[in-house]
Order: C-alpha cells, then sequence, then structure tokens
C-alpha cells in the first residue's frame, strides 16, 4: 500500500512541471478535518488527510450507500479511540485524487458518518515528501527534501515514533513536558487520559460532559479549557482540553505507552489536534520526525 502510495505521489509531483515544490492546493475544513476532492469508483467524494492514521481507509457508509461491489481480501483489527474491532480489507479500488488516476488496495473499511467522505489517507501519503499545511489560508503543498531541510528550522521538539511511525511533538501543560501525537485527524485541541489530567490538577467537578466518538465505538469525556498551551515557540490561550470520564478508557493512547521503551524513554501521553494547529503553517518532514511552526499572513 505504500509502494502505492508513494508511485502515485510521484506521478504527483512529475505532472506538475517536474516542479520541486506542487501548487498551493485548497482543500476543505470540516470540523477541523482536512478534506480533499477524489473520485472512487467512478464517484466524486472527499478523502479526510490524517497524520494520524498508520494505513488507508475507506468508509463503510459511502460503499454502503452506493451500493458499491468492490473486491475485499482479508481482515485486519482497526483499534480506535475507544475500541478494536475487526475490519474488511479492499483492494484494487479505482482512486483518482488531485487528478491522477490510480488504484488503491489495502483500504481497511471504518465507520465515518458522512456518506459524502469516501476515502481516509494516512502516513503513506505524508511519508513521501516535506508537507505545508496552512491553516489559516485552507491551503496545502508538497515539497521534495531537496527544498527545504526541516531539520534545519525545526522550532517545536519533534520525532517519529518508532512504535508506530507516527509524528510525536513535545508541549508543555500545566507546566509539564508533555509529549503528543501530532493528528490532523483529531477535531479537537489536547485530549490526554485521565490519570495526567488528575495529576495535573486539571479535573473539576464543573467540567462539561461531551461524548467522543471514534471509528469504532463512542465514549464519555470531560472538557475543560487550558489556561496556557505551550507549542513550540508559541504559548497558546484558552485552549480545549479532552480527558477521559472516570472509568472510561482511550485505547488509542494506551497503544503509545505501550511501545514507549521503543522512542527512547519518550511517553506519549495524548494528542494533539485542530483547535491547536488551525493557528499554524505547519511543514511537517513526517517521515524523519522535524516540524515548523509560523503564522501565515491571511490571504
Amino acid at each position: 500500500m505504500i509502494r502505492l502510495i508513494g508511485f502515485f505521489l510521484t506521478i504527483l509531483v512529475s505532472s506538475m512541471a517536474h516542479a520541486s515544490i506542487t501548487p498551493w492546493i485548497s482543500f476543505e475544513l470540516e470540523n477541523g478535518h482536512i478534506k480533499v476532492p477524489v473520485t472512487v469508483a467512478g464517484i466524486e467524494s472527499t478523502a479526510i488527510l490524517d497524520t494520524g492514521a498508520q494505513g488507508n481507509a475507506i468508509n463503510r457508509n459511502f460503499i454502503d450507500f452506493h451500493k458499491l461491489d468492490l473486491a475485499h481480501h482479508g481482515n485486519i483489527k482497526i483499534q480506535g479511540v475507544h475500541e478494536t474491532e475487526r475490519r474488511k480489507l479492499y483492494s484494487n479500488v479505482d482512486v483518482n485524487l488531485f487528478g491522477i488516476q490510480t488504484k488503491l488496495s489495502g483500504l481497511a473499511e471504518f465507520n465515518m458518518g458522512n456518506s459524502q467522505d469516501s476515502l481516509l489517507i494516512g502516513s503513506g501519503f505524508f511519508n513521501q515528501f516535506v508537507i505545508q499545511i496552512d491553516y489559516p489560508n485552507s491551503r496545502m503543498r508538497m515539497v521534495t527534501r531537496d527544498v527545504i531541510d526541516v531539520a534545519k528550522h525545526e522550532n517545536i521538539r519533534t520525532q517519529t515514533h518508532k512504535g508506530s511511525g507516527l509524528p510525536i511533538v513535545q508541549t508543555e501543560i500545566a507546566g509539564k513536558k508533555v509529549w503528543l501525537l501530532l493528528d490532523t485527524g483529531s477535531t479537537s485541541g489536547v485530549v490526554i487520559g485521565r490519570r495526567l489530567a488528575e495529576g495535573l490538577d486539571l479535573i473539576a467537578p464543573n467540567d462539561d460532559q461531551i461524548t467522543s466518538r471514534g471509528v469504532n465505538s463512542q465514549s464519555t469525556m470531560r472538557i475543560t479549557r487550558l489556561e496556557e498551551f505551550t507549542f513550540g515557540p508559541f504559548v497558546l490561550s484558552d485552549v480545549e482540553l479532552i480527558y477521559p470520564e472516570e472509568g472510561q478508557r482511550i485505547l488509542h493512547l494506551e497503544q503509545y505507552e505501550h511501545t514507549s521503551s521503543r522512542i527512547k524513554g519518550k511517553k506519549v501521553r495524548g494528542i494533539v489536534g485542530y483547535d491547536v494547529l488551525k493557528h499554524f503553517l505547519v511543514t511537517l518532514d513526517y517521515a524523519r520526525g522535524h516540524m515548523h511552526l509560523s503564522v501565515p499572513e491571511q490571504l
């Protein structure tokens, strides 16, 4: 699957006048999700770009709504935020993304509510190039590594999680340095485990209760606001913080804790998502684990 995506993106860059920097590509921001137009099995739809996903997936609601008869082979366990389920794997699915026609295999079936959303595109896409995501102006572009060395310009401690290959960043919450997964698929601000929230004295009895829906199930969470959240050289105020209700578990976070011995002692304690990223132009070398943050001018 990753080789397929890599081949596809090589075609994409060469098709754009052999440029080392692609033109800016507009995207839609919907509830914090980055969405781009895509055609799947001849049907126009949208794809969600998600740095927190290790693979690619296809929406079961999209398949059911359009009554698609897609080839599938085998199954895979999909671990969501709250639960793990066994799902089908689809192969040889016709896809047209950014004007390039290809076939994708290894697409795991998962749940996205809106049947207009067909695909979730994960690490196989982001690994190939340096990606620039301009949140305030809703646009993105791909840059080859010979054009920009993100490591030289990095202004937030970033590295690749060696257990999963996903990008993690060092932040500061309530005076404590905390490593979080960088997740463009998360519509929240910061999500951490309840034990950490308790240890940082961030829990109050009147925190609002919410329902968090993952790809497999839903769970009860609590929501509050952080007075300060340090993200690289920037200090943000009034950032959304979500933590589990007492007795609830977040499987997605535990996965990273279990592999912490393989990431040089870095213990990943949660997720940082859209409510933080929305302020920035994010320049991310996903595969090598480097990132630069800046505040772009509004177009």
